[in-house]
């Protein structure tokens, strides 16, 4: 939720956006703008926090970026030589006959942001997390309420047992760790 049944190009308000919704062979996700958390050098340097650990992610790392207003719609700063974590929009439930691969919009691509997802399993439920990579010398927006990732769908045998992994039905804040 919220499902839209075909592909938009503007933003409710008339504003064009970065197409989200229905498309031939799958949907296209937007980002949430409730939440964005980045990481970059700054955070670190001159600090004790360490390393990156998928582990035990350092919660103290990551801050919560603002979200910006302008005419052309609302988006997230993403400086250079960084990475952010943003979820869905969309509260995702796949069936059990159904796997989702996710891909970044091509639209960011030619920006040179590499936008990554793990596939999304048969019977998995939830916001799915999105980590942004930005590995350009010049800062980025990032914009919520958009098309970020396209889901391609697939129809597969019916698995026995859904997802039951430490994702299943989370929210639309950011997770940065569960083993």
């Amino acid at each position: 939720m919220p499902f839209v049944g075909e592909k938009m190009r503007t933003l409710d308000d008339g504003i064009k956006a970065i197409s989200y919704g229905l498309s031939q062979a799958g949907y296209d996700i937007r980002l949430s703008p409730d939440h964005f958390l980045v990481v970059d050098g700054k955070t670190v340097k001159g600090t004790n926090k360490g390393e990156l650990d998928a582990k035990l992610f350092n919660p103290t790392i990551p801050y919560e970026a603002p979200l910006v207003h302008c005419k052309d719609g609302e988006y997230f700063r993403l400086p250079p030589h960084s990475y952010g974590l943003g979820t869905s929009y969309e509260l995702i439930s796949m069936p059990n006959n159904i796997m989702g691969i996710c891909d970044g919009k091509s639209t960011y691509a030619r920006c040179g942001i590499i936008i990554n997802v793990t596939p999304i399993e048969p019977g998995w439920a939830g916001h799915l997390t999105i980590s942004i990579s930005n590995p350009t010398a010049f800062p980025a927006r990032i914009y919520a309420n958009e098309g970020i990732v396209q889901v391609m769908l697939m129809q597969i045998e019916e698995v026995g047992q859904a997802y039951t992994g430490n994702y299943q039905n989370q929210g639309a804040n950011v997770q940065v760790a569960a083993v």
